[in-house]
């Protein structure tokens, strides 16, 4: 099967540069908006697609510069016989070394042959494609490949609109399938030239006049006509090939089928029809619920020990992330491009976007199982746990009723960093490329110190809690005399109001009540109740700390002391620093 080994895009719409060598089997593209997935598959599609031409336009080039060549270069390997023709493309083979993905155009022993694709369009728009090697562009030789080679190689895409592959079009699937079994062309020009003779043998009511007034006109003014017939026209009933589609068994056209269904239906008649084992599906979950997506995602190789197709997605669903392996997974990230030098011009190598690959590992499955959510942002707020999860969103609500500018607007997410497996879940992210942190407690601060001083190291903010205090320390240590109520009330709808009365008397050794730390509220109270909060898990999970920073911590922000809402001030002024990109 054909796979591409290597591709280079260079001022292709948002794309000033990028290299990838993606993998065999199913490679999964995501990232924020605007990141230029769907400009890799269009790429791919542009380089390889079975077409004559293309209605490129300027805007199809990077920021509208004309003056420098779009150029999409495509490495393909696994070639088909044909393609390894010494005569017709000796001077285009090369070789590509799997370890070190180099390309060279001598073949050397332990590489496997390949050959280059390259699209070239300039300020005249008009599309070439032709072949490449270093050794060709050198010696000027030039080459291109023939329809039916093309074929080989050109890639089936699945659309998130692809009912016309269930009528026989020109670039139809069904057209592929039955291109040496059915004539679509003399099936319909045989049908029309039925339909007129069937409608000459009707007698056509009230038409006898119309035609003897027509031809005594003709003839009164000099035009000779005989005998006159309403006859159909042959232009009037020509039929083009689209004309011709599936229907179920109850007449109805199979493109009224639902959105998922026709989807389903159609990868797997591209699969059967395409020459080439190369697929590109734009938005792999469109129109499909869970179970269908499983159903694609199997279809298209996410399974599969040994892949038989090479195949291209984009997902914005985090359900299609857990259904993947790590290893599948691709992240690409627009680079911040380094400030320009007075009087020196930019370098034209430098690349505009980055692919991060997933590997096997077992800390990049996890994270990946479990934040399949977080790799759809921007940048990422590792939190130890559901609390801290609550606290950051219940700010940001409070932010969202107040006008105010929110970090979940900015892509900025927050992920569960499962207790101590968030320092790996952490450098996860960090690894490919998102702007990451940690929002952590501080009361295993020497435990921990290790791993911290490494998170920073690799350029990893930590917010955490000031004095080492767990998070209800802090949060009842700041909290304002005339707010413990509220927490308490809280803590009561949870838990309801006699466990919140053992838990006080326990852990005051029954020296304190709730309605002491109610009524007749003292500063001792509140290691108590920070205490009894944090063992019986008052508030650890995310709707009760959402809400508890939503409704009170918001509101109250200001009057709440620094040992709270200094760490809160920081982890927020981070995010809204790098959320965009």
């Amino acid at each position: 099967m054909s796979i591409i080994r290597h591709i280079e895009i260079q001022n292709f719409r948002s794309i000033k540069k990028l290299s990838w060598n993606p993998k065999p089997g199913l490679n999964c593209l995501i990232g924020p908006g605007d990141s230029g997935k769907s400009t890799i598959l269009d790429a791919i599609d542009l380089a390889l697609g079975a077409r004559r031409s293309y209605s490129f336009n300027d805007a199809d080039f990077y920021q509208l510069d004309t003056s420098s060549p779009l150029t999409i270069t495509v490495t393909i390997g696994e070639l088909h016989d044909e393609l390894k023709n010494i005569e017709r493309y000796g001077s285009f083979l090369r070789g590509f070394n799997s370890a070190t993905k180099e390309i060279t155009d001598e073949k050397i022993v332990g590489t496997e042959t390949v050959i280059t694709v390259k699209l070239y369009v300039d300020a005249d728009l008009a599309p070439d494609w032709r072949l490449y090697s270093d050794r060709a562009d050198a010696d000027g030789l030039e080459r291109r490949l023939p329809w039916k080679h093309r074929e080989l190689l050109s890639p089936a895409r699945l659309g998130t609109t692809s009912h016309q592959n269930l009528a026989w079009g020109n670039r139809s699937v069904l057209n592929k399938l039955s291109e040496e079994t059915l004539d679509v062309s003399s099936v319909l020009a045989q049908l029309g030239r039925q339909t007129r003779e069937a409608f000459a043998a009707q007698q056509v009511q009230g038409v006898t006049e119309v035609l003897t007034q027509v031809q005594q006109i003709a003839n009164g003014l000099g035009v000779p006509v005989r005998q006159l017939s309403a006859l159909l026209d042959v232009n009037g009933i020509s039929m083009s090939n689209g004309a011709i589609s599936l229907h179920n068994c109850d007449g109805t056209p199979l493109r009224q089928l639902g959105t998922g269904s026709s989807r389903l239906l159609i990868s797997g008649l591209q699969k059967a029809a395409s020459c080439s084992s190369i697929l590109i599906v734009d938005e792999a979950e469109y129109g499909l619920e869970p179970y269908r997506i499983t159903r694609l995602l199997n279809e298209l190789g996410s399974k599969d020990a040994e892949p038989t197709q090479q195949v291209f997605i984009t997902t914005h669903s985090p359900y299609v992330l857990r259904e993947l392996q790590a290893c599948q997974l691709h992240v690409v990230r627009k680079l911040i491009p380094p400030p320009p030098i007075p009087n020196v011009p930019a370098p034209h190598s430098i690349c505009s976007h980055f692919i991060f690959s997933l590997n096997d590992g077992e800390d990049q499955q996890s994270t990946l199982r479990v934040c399949a959510e977080a790799f759809l942002s921007k940048a990422v707020v590792v939190c130890e746990g559901k609390t801290e999860i609550g606290l950051v969103r219940g700010i940001d609500l409070y932010n969202q009723d107040a006008n105010h500018p929110t970090i979940i607007a900015k892509g900025v997410y927050c992920t569960d960093g499962g207790g101590d497996s968030m320092f790996a879940r952490a450098k996860v992210f960090k690894s490919l490329g998102y702007q990451t942190s940690l929002f952590k407690d501080s009361d295993k601060a020497q435990e921990h110190q290790q791993l911290t001083a490494e998170m920073v190291g690799i350029g990893i903010p930590i917010f955490e809690w000031l004095n080492d205090n767990a998070t209800e320390d802090a949060l009842f240590l700041a909290c304002p005399l005339d707010l413990i109520p509220n927490l308490l009330a809280l803590a009561v709808s949870r838990k309801g109001e006699d466990s919140v009365r053992a838990h006080i008397s326990n852990y005051s050794h029954n020296q304190i009540t709730l309605d002491d730390c109610r009524e007749r509220f003292n500063e001792n109270h509140r290691p108590v109740l920070a205490k009894a909060a944090n063992k019986k898990g008052w508030f650890k999970d995310i709707e009760p700390a959402e809400n508890m920073a939503r409704y009170i911590i918001g509101p109250n922000f200001q009057n709440f002391s620094p040992i709270l809402i200094s760490n809160l001030t920081n982890l927020f002024q981070w995010a809204r620093s790098q959320g965009e990109e």
